[in-house]
C-alpha cells in the first residue's frame, strides 16, 4: 500500500496536466482498501481467532499444525477471502494504466548542460573586514 501511495504521488508529477484524470487513482484506493479490510474481516481475523482458541484449548503446536490448518472449517474459511483478493487485484490495473500514460506522455527534458534546471540556489556572503 505505502508503494501503490508513493507510485500514485509520483506518476501525479509525471504525467501532464491534460493527461490526468483522477478516477483511476479513486477506483485503484477504494477497491485496494476496501479488497485489504475484506482480506482482513473474512480470513484474517477469524482464522486467527480459530487459532488462538486451538493454542489455548490444545496447545501451540496443534494449532500451528497442518492437521488443524487444513479442517474444512479453515478451508472454507480461506475462499471465503478470494472476493477481496479479487478486487485488491483488480484495484492494481488502473495504477498500471497511470504508469503507461506516464511513459506514452512523458514530456521531454532538457540535455544542454546550460537548460538544466538548478537543484540547489548557492547563497553566499561576503565578509567584509574592518
Amino acid at each position: 500500500m505505502l508503494a501503490v501511495g508513493i507510485a500514485l504521488f509520483c506518476l501525479r508529477y509525471l504525467i501532464p496536466q491534460k493527461h490526468w484524470t483522477d478516477r483511476p487513482a479513486k477506483f485503484s484506493f477504494w477497491a485496494l482498501n476496501i479488497g485489504l479490510f475484506w482480506m482482513s474481516i473474512a480470513t484474517l481475523f477469524p482464522l486467527g481467532v480459530a487459532q488462538l482458541y486451538q493454542s489455548v484449548k490444545v496447545g501451540y503446536f496443534d494449532a500451528r499444525s497442518l492437521k488443524f490448518l487444513t479442517t474444512k472449517t479453515n478451508i472454507l474459511i480461506e475462499w471465503a477471502r478470494l472476493p477481496g483478493d479479487l478486487l485488491f487485484i483488480i484495484g492494481i490495473f488502473p495504477i498500471i494504466y497511470l504508469a503507461w500514460i506516464a511513459v506514452r506522455y512523458k514530456t521531454a527534458h532538457p540535455t544542454a548542460p546550460g537548460q538544466l534546471p538548478s537543484l540547489y540556489t548557492e547563497i553566499s556572503e561576503s565578509h567584509e573586514e574592518t
